[in-house]
């Protein structure tokens, strides 16, 4: 009986992973419709550039970006996936690309609950090259520190850059290549300024990010080059300077702000 029960849960289990990512290759292929950039057969206009050497490592490969806070609204996604696609090619159910998007929460529910835990089971398939977070949710680092057990020494074997992140601080800088956060003016209250950056162009700084990314083939050091491989995916009035912790006054390695 115990072993007719586990084999229902399994099979339920399937069919609910298999419905998640039908739902969410709908969601991306709606936003691209909607944004009048369908997937189509020409080749992305950035992968047009890039060497033999390069276009062979990325075969069967994937860049995962994950949506999160402040970038996971309708006019975002579509603004985003249209310009993903434009320039790399996103997957869906019917077509084979390199760029995967996640959009949280809706890529991410259980049983009707937001799990970002559930992180490591949406990615199993793929053979990722890279990923990029706009926005981590809260508790995204600890499913990345599972992610991160599944190797035998412990590290991801990819680049992994996260920008904005809502989620704990040491968590993110501790399984990411590196962090960038914006500078908030003082006296502007936090919760006002988690969706708004002056001036700040989101898909162009995405765009730069996985440029770079395509052409490394492990994740950055954490030495006195990684500053100024951030800087260049910036504009150039930007401003970057080294995150310190307010209470402890310690200036972290990998992690940046700008103005």
């Amino acid at each position: 009986m115990l072993k007719k029960t586990f084999l229902i849960f399994l099979a339920i289990s399937a069919v609910f992973i298999s419905s998640c990512k039908k739902e969410k290759s709908l969601k991306v292929s709606e936003a691209l419709a909607s944004s009048g950039s369908e997937p189509g057969e020409n080749v992305p206009e950035k992968l047009k550039k890039i060497s033999a050497d390069t276009k062979a490592y990325l075969e069967g490969k994937n860049i995962v970006v994950i949506l999160g806070y402040g970038y996971n609204d309708e006019a975002n996604i579509s603004k985003i996936t249209q310009s993903l696609n434009n320039n790399f090619g996103i997957e869906t159910e019917e077509k084979p690309a390199l760029i995967s998007v996640f959009v949280y929460p809706a890529d991410f529910m259980v049983a009707g609950k937001e799990r970002i835990s559930s992180l490591a089971d949406r990615i199993e398939d793929k053979n990722l090259a890279g990923m990029v977070i706009l926005g981590a949710p809260e508790g995204l680092h600890i499913a990345m520190s599972k992610i991160q057990d599944k190797f035998e020494d412990g590290k991801i074997p990819y680049p992994v850059f996260t920008f904005f992140s809502q989620d704990d601080v040491l968590g993110s800088e501790s399984t990411s290549d590196f962090v960038l956060d914006y500078a908030h003016k003082a006296g502007v209250l936090e919760d006002e300024v988690t969706d708004y950056i002056p001036d700040f162009d989101a898909t162009q700084i995405l765009t730069n990010a996985i440029s770079s990314m395509i052409e490394l083939r492990e994740p950055l050091k954490a030495d006195a080059a990684l500053m100024p491989f951030v800087q260049k995916l910036l504009e150039k009035n930007r401003t970057l300077v080294h995150y310190v912790d307010g209470e402890t006054g310690l200036q972290s390695i990998n992690h940046f702000i700008f103005e």
